[in-house]
């Protein structure tokens, strides 16, 4: 066993999260890592009307079938429930922490660099809600935007999405296209696409 988490230690009805060697198990729902082509890791704070109300800490695993996610809430603490559960939150952190280092040595590096290698031989992938080819990055039909791989000039994260910028000729880098931070291998899609716009511009 590499690692076990339960979503509400020590009580009842907790989610179980267990990684080995060879699987991922999300509640008993089982991933052989071979198989695994979608990951989701995210860590969000929650506010309703500019008051705190609980970090959630996500990990998600998927193959082509299937998908599953574990999730981790900490909340307030005190007695009127104002103050932020630091110790709670912190734990928590580590511990997804932990998760996202075996999900990305088991599954993420390798999902990465098949989507680079693939896109390197002329085959299009479709990675986070974006489609990924010898021309550039594409998302959307009937509405799509496109950057070119010269144009690409790196991501922005905010609130809840992941903006891709292109470059507009020594003005300021502007989002041209965002991806929902929910989306699957989303944390996945920079790393990519650096890797991509180094060998295209290269080329």
């Amino acid at each position: 066993m590499l690692l076990e988490l339960e979503s509400r230690p020590g009580k009842a009805r907790s989610a179980r999260l267990k990684l080995t060697d060879e699987a991922a198990d999300v509640n008993g729902v089982v991933f052989a890592w071979r198989d695994v082509t979608r990951l989701l890791y995210r860590a969000v704070d929650q506010h309703v009307n500019g008051s705190y109300l609980h970090t959630t800490f996500t990990v998600g695993l998927g193959d082509a079938k299937r998908t599953a996610t574990f999730m981790m809430t900490s909340g307030t603490t005190g007695a009127l429930k104002t103050k932020i559960d630091h110790e709670t939150r912190s734990a928590y952190q580590h511990r997804w922490g932990q998760a996202v280092d075996v999900l990305e040595r088991y599954a993420g590096t390798r999902i990465a660099t098949e989507a680079v290698d693939a896109v390197r031989r002329g085959t299009p992938v479709e990675l986070a809600d974006v489609r990924l080819d010898g021309a550039g990055i594409h998302r959307g039909s009937l509405f799509r935007k496109t950057i070119a791989w010269p144009e690409y000039a790196g991501v922005k994260r905010e609130n809840v999405y992941l903006h891709l910028l292109a470059d507009r000729a020594g003005k300021t880098p502007k989002a041209r296209i965002s991806v929902p931070n929910g989306s699957w291998n989303v944390a996945l899609l920079p790393r990519v696409l650096d890797a991509l716009h180094g060998l295209r511009t290269a080329g």
